[in-house]
């Protein structure tokens, strides 16, 4: 089988097991869909009110903390939704004694569904503020589809290597909802960068999703240009984490082929 021909099967499965995660995870319930709208909204007017009385009536970039909350929020939940669901996929995959290709066609299943339901979200939610009055226009709509397509493609990652050191070390899972709060927390969702104590900016700066944030709000702000920003960094820890991910579930694969024999 020649490489177009195994691309092709390989679509093919990728998108019936996509088709197959929508009929039996929403098949009596449409809430898990809604839920993906209505938790943005809540974190962004959340976000607004609590901050209001600590903070002046102008956000830090833009006209108005609800864009402004949105724009950093669905970037950072499509992220820790995403993580979880894939992870969670392979390692139910190995238990259910499916092959490897059928494993990682079902994580690229879950990784493909979730993306898009984020964008969707996201597109929703800033049409729904668009509709109250708000700004909601980007300025530069490609920037922010590559800073998306890069928060994407760095979930992957994150998501490959997560599993890998899970099925090491599957003590890890204890702590994995402490990581993922975390690491959202952390992710400038509700700041600017720039304007946070050099310590404390420092240490935030590790965290990619950060760096997907202010990316995506370069391109939506006019003029907003981050100086801590660093696509680099973003751009090589999603390459090392997708290679380490995919060599170490290969290596994983062959180590248990060889005791069966």
């Amino acid at each position: 089988m020649n490489l177009s021909a195994s691309l092709s099967l390989q679509a093919r499965s990728v998108f019936a097991l996509m088709l197959r995660r929508v009929r039996t995870r929403y098949a009596g319930s449409r809430a898990g869909y809604i839920w993906a709208i209505v938790e943005p909204i809540c974190w962004v007017f959340i976000l607004k009110f609590s901050l209001r009385g600590a903070a002046s009536h102008h956000p830090p970039v833009g006209t108005s903390y609800e864009v402004f909350f949105a724009t950093g929020v669905i970037i950072a939940r499509t992220w820790r939704k995403t993580s979880p669901s894939i992870a969670g996929t392979l390692r139910r995959r190995k238990r259910e004694g499916l092959t490897a290709l059928h494993r990682l066609d079902a994580a690229y299943a879950v990784w493909i569904l979730e993306i898009v339901t984020g964008l969707v979200a996201m597109s929703i939610v800033l049409f729904i503020l668009g509709v109250f009055g708000f700004d909601v226009v980007p300025a530069d709509p490609l920037t922010c589809l590559a800073a998306f397509v890069a928060m994407a493609f760095y979930t992957l990652g994150f998501a490959l290597l997560w599993s890998l050191l899970t099925s090491l070390a599957p003590g890890l899972l204890h702590f994995q909802g402490i990581l993922m709060m975390a690491l959202f927390l952390s992710s400038g969702f509700h700041m600017i960068i720039d304007r946070v104590p050099p310590v404390i900016r420092e240490v935030f700066l590790w965290n990619p999703i950060l760096h997907c944030v202010e990316w995506f709000r370069e391109g939506f702000y006019p003029g907003y240009v981050c100086a801590s920003l660093d696509r680099g960094y973003l751009l090589t820890v999603t390459i090392v984490f997708i290679a380490i991910g995919l060599a170490g579930e290969r290596a994983l694969r062959d180590h248990k082929a060889a005791r069966k024999k």
